[in-house]
This record gives C-alpha cells, structure tokens and sequence, in this order.
C-alpha cells in the first residue's frame, strides 16, 4: 500500500496514535541514572548560613512590672536576673530570635505613672534602662496596672506575623486602679487575646483582689498565673565559671574603639563601662546569651567568631570590631585614642585591638560553652522564683511556634 492510498482519515488517525503513544514510550523507557554525589546515610542537607537566620522561629517578650516601693525585691532581682532569663530563652531549639520590652507603672500621684521601653534585641540597651528602675511611691494598693498593660499591648512594635510567639510577664502585688479613662484593665486584657498575646501573671505576696485579676487575664489570653513570694524568690546561681567569665567580660568591653560623633562616642563608652562593671552572674549570662543568638545559623564554630563586646549604636562605629571602617573615618570623629597618630599609626593600633578582642571572643565562647555543661549537670530549677516561672509560660507555647527546650 503507497502512501497516495491512504486515505485522509486513516493517516489522521495514525498520526495521532504515534503521537499518543511516544510520550508513554519515553515515559516507560529505562533513564539513565543521573550523576550525583554519594550521600552520607542519616545526613540532611542544611539551608545556608543567611536562610538558616531567616528561619529561626521568633519570640517577643514584654515584662510588664509594678515599681512602687513594695516591689524592690523583684525589682533588684530582675536587674540581676534579665540576662540570665533572655540567655534561657534563647536556649530553644532551633534557636529562636528574641527581642524584648520593658513597661514600668505605677499611679496618679506618683513620679511618673508608665516608663515604656521598646522591644528590642539590644539587651544591653535595655538593661541600662531597667538598671535606672527604682522602686518608690505607691502606697495606696491599687495601682495603674491597666495603663501599663494597655501601653505594653498598643504602643510597642509587635512582630505582626502570626508564627511570632507574643508573651506579656504582668508583675505586680496591687490590683488595678479603676479610673475614668483609656486604660481599663479588662478592655486591655481582650485586646490582647485579640492580639494573639498572650498574659502570663505573676502575683507577688497575697493580695486576693490582686489574684482575681490576674487570673481573669490569664485565663481570657490563654496564660499562666503564679503567685510569688514578694521578693519574686530569686537566687544568683554560682558556677565555678562566672568569675572568669566576668574577667572576660570586662575585658571585651575595654577593647571597643568608638568613633562618630562626640555624644554617640560617650554614650558607647557609658553603656560599655555599664556592661563591664556586671555582677559576675549577670556578665556570664550576658556572655551565653549573646554567643547563642548572635552565633545562631551561622555555622560550627560561629560562638569563637561572633563579637560579646557591646555593640555601638546611635551611629557610632566600633573600629575594633570592623578595621576596614577605619579609612572612611572622618578625622574629627576619631576616637581620642587615635588622634595625634599618623595612618600607619592608627592602622596599627586597630588591628592589635581587634587581634586581642579575637582571641578574648574564643575564651569567652569556650568558658561560655564550659558553664552551660556545668549548669545542665549540677543546678536544678528552683520552681517558685520569678525566672522559673518565666520559663514555664515559655516552654508551654513553645511547641506550637516549632521550638523545644
């Protein structure tokens, strides 16, 4: 049979059966394995260092705190303890972001009735501002409490996303002063269960009425109460490391080498003095805490590299953390320090700085890395302090945001 005898439609319908048939043909065919490399068994591939900071899971923290006289246990306990609960948090696996807030109230009548701080991942920054925190005035039980949380609810800069574990630690011993205005306690409550944010309340001694309230806004936001001694029960927890570490510490804050303007230069040096003069506890929490999250995501070995020194702010630059910043500096915001040199001079200063800051960061890591072994085979959790009961309202959403501790 010629192809002129085929008629049109039969050659329609073979074509079109060829046509139907080779995809399977070619799907069916036997492939050649593609070259690859050898797999290790039970290894799995890691996301780059920059994709693994994008996905640790995040964790914004506001202590709401009553600052009237009866709260001067808790209050100078918390200024030794804020390192160690954020160098607690950060304990989390993966290792999660954590920024943190700070509202300070008290009353009508009082010095001054809120204090707010923004949340914030400068820990160093915050603690200079809770270390300014005396407790005074109150006096008549009820405080503002309702103004404190409404501030902490509707005037700092939450993570908006949902994946964002949201907590508000609400301390205090007063139930809230009910006055004619914008701050009613119940409505701040439901707009924080409104806001995926969730209250857990720390009542300190026995007020019953303090009790009912914190309770109310535990329960609608799906937190926790607790009841504390008025102190808040807090005890420094000595390791055979933290006095090295604090050594250390004060060290690495001595090798900064602020330049910028005249006032950005002396107020890194004041937070750099601030930092360098921590109880021993507090510098080696400080230290775990920065080498855990600043170290996060970026690789084996990340801890030795990363700076624990305080980092500058307010537009200054810390030469011994970045040298190569030395040859854009403009000659009148030098550090004193580097003035009176010539270029060689400078260069040469900085970069023995920044060689001994090096070898201060690998010390400190490895001192870091010694004290969380010690602490995880030797101190158990002391269950009714304040830091103990912050870490429980943690580790029970902890799951949910895809950490575990």
């Amino acid at each position: 049979m010629t192809l002129k005898s085929v008629s049109r439609p039969m050659l329609g319908a073979a074509l079109a059966l060829v046509a139907f048939a080779s995809p399977l043909a070619l799907a069916e065919a036997p492939q050649k394995p593609a070259q690859s490399q050898p797999q290790v068994q039970g290894a799995q591939a890691q996301p780059p260092p920059s994709q693994q900071q994008q996905m640790r899971p995040r964790i914004d923290v506001v202590f709401v705190l009553d600052t009237t006289g009866s709260m001067s246990g808790l209050i100078e306990g918390a200024k030794q303890k804020i390192f160690s609960i954020a160098s607690r948090i950060a304990q989390g696996k993966p290792t999660p972001r954590v920024r943190v807030g700070l509202v300070a109230y008290r009353d009508v009548g009082d010095a001054y009735v809120t204090k707010r701080y923004e949340l914030t991942e400068d820990l160093d920054g915050l603690f200079t501002h809770l270390r300014k925190l005396q407790a005074d005035g109150g006096g008549d039980t009820p405080e503002h409490v309702g103004r404190g949380l409404g501030e902490a609810v509707s005037k700092l800069s939450w993570d908006q996303s949902r994946e964002t574990m949201k907590l508000i630690f609400l301390v205090g011993d007063a139930p809230p002063a009910q006055r004619n205005d914008d701050w009613n306690f119940k409505h701040w409550v439901k707009r924080a269960a409104e806001k995926h944010i969730v209250v857990n309340t720390v009542r300190c001694g026995g007020d019953p009425e303090t009790e009912t309230h914190w309770k109310l806004a535990a329960k609608t936001t799906d937190g926790r109460y607790e009841s504390l001694e008025q102190s808040g029960g807090m005890v420094a927890v000595a390791t055979p490391y933290d006095a090295e570490l604090a050594k250390v510490n004060a060290e690495l804050a001595s090798k900064t080498l602020y330049a910028g303007k005249k006032e950005a230069q002396v107020a890194n040096r004041a937070r750099a003095e601030q930092m360098a003069t921590l109880a021993p506890e507090a510098a080696a929490e400080r230290i775990q805490f920065l080498k855990t999250t600043r170290g996060a995501g970026k690789g084996a070995g990340a801890a030795a590299s990363v700076s624990s020194a305080p980092e500058a702010v307010g537009g200054a630059v810390d030469l011994a953390a970045q040298p190569e910043a030395l040859a854009s500096v403009k000659a009148d915001e030098l550090p004193q320090e580097l003035k009176g040199l010539d270029a060689a001079a400078r260069d040469a200063k900085v970069k023995q700085l920044a060689g001994e800051r090096k070898a201060l960061e690998e010390k400190a890591a490895k001192l870091a890395a010694e004290r969380d072994a010690w602490r995880a085979k030797n101190v158990a959790d002391k269950d009714d302090s304040f830091d103990a009961n912050v870490m429980k309202g943690v580790k029970e959403k902890a799951a949910k945001y895809g950490l575990t501790y």
